[in-house]
């Protein structure tokens, strides 16, 4: 019933993407990872067999290419973008070759250079997807624009639509978007943005069935569970994040909201490195 996904400890709470209805919205300040936390998740379906699709408004499908085998097989980010040798990089790319499911990236050009919710269902429907990322729902045109809509009512429709769309075709939609300016925490300061700091709309977070803030914080990169409307809400989990390598290891606390089985795994996990001589984080 579920794709997970591709953080064991966030599936342990929510259960992974419903295969149905599912409407998923990650929200933060420029430069906090949404887009990488996107791309994980959706490498990790490809990873399991289904078949994805990916919109990216701002990155070439270059570029989201490297961050896919960033994400997929942890070569770092940086060594690609700059074209410096990547060890095992041609065997790696010899192995995709055998993976006949499709990670379709497309960019505004390849819709006109108008995204609609339309466009999409098409997109999905021709491409037989089993899940879509929207790196930035902002970026759609809303189709029931009216005279004196605002950027509030449009992006509220837009969410309408993408969350019937999920409905319709029975697959689990993610997309992007940014928080305010009200959600950006002072040094010190504890917790990931609220629901009410989604930018531009109240409207987003209504219509979706779940909704996760992030914030890097010195502790390492925070999940912050707004909207679970099929359990629990307000729960957190916290990753250390390796940007280069696409690494996300979790950091067992006692505030987060991972089972105690698995936070004491974790610990175990630490001590025995340690114990080992290696660092852990």
């Amino acid at each position: 019933w579920f794709i997970t996904t591709g953080f064991h400890e966030l599936d342990d709470i929510i259960n992974g993407w419903a295969k149905g209805e599912e409407f998923v919205v990650f929200f933060a300040r420029t430069g906090q990872g949404k887009s990488w936390v996107l791309t994980k998740s959706l490498c990790h379906a490809w990873s399991l067999g289904y078949r994805v699709g990916y919109i990216s408004p701002e990155m070439s499908a270059v570029k989201i290419g490297y961050r896919f085998d960033t994400a997929l097989r942890n070569f770092s980010n940086t060594a690609l973008l700059r074209g410096k040798p990547v060890e095992n990089y041609p065997n790696y790319i010899e192995m995709l070759k055998q993976n006949e499911k499709p990670f379709v990236v497309a960019t505004p050009r390849e819709f006109g250079n108008k995204v609609t919710v339309s466009k999409l269902r098409t997109f999905v429907q021709e491409n037989k997807l089993d899940i879509l990322g929207v790196d930035g729902i902002t970026y759609l045109s809303d189709e029931r624009h009216k005279r004196g809509d605002n950027k509030t009512t449009s992006l509220t429709n837009i969410s309408e639509d993408l969350s019937s769309l999920s409905l319709e075709l029975s697959i689990p939609i993610l997309v992007v978007i940014q928080s305010n300016r009200n959600g950006v925490r002072q040094e010190g300061e504890s917790g990931t943005p609220e629901l009410e700091d989604i930018r531009d709309s109240d409207g987003v977070a209504q219509n979706a069935t779940k909704v996760i803030a992030l914030r890097q914080s010195g502790a390492g990169l925070e999940f912050g569970i707004k909207k679970n409307r099929d359990g629990a809400t307000n729960g957190k989990l916290t990753y250390f994040w390796d940007i280069d390598k696409g690494i996300f290891s979790y950091i067992p606390a006692e505030d987060d909201s991972a089972p105690e089985e698995v936070k004491q795994e974790k610990i175990s996990e630490a001590r025995k490195t340690f114990n080992d001589g290696a660092s852990v984080f």
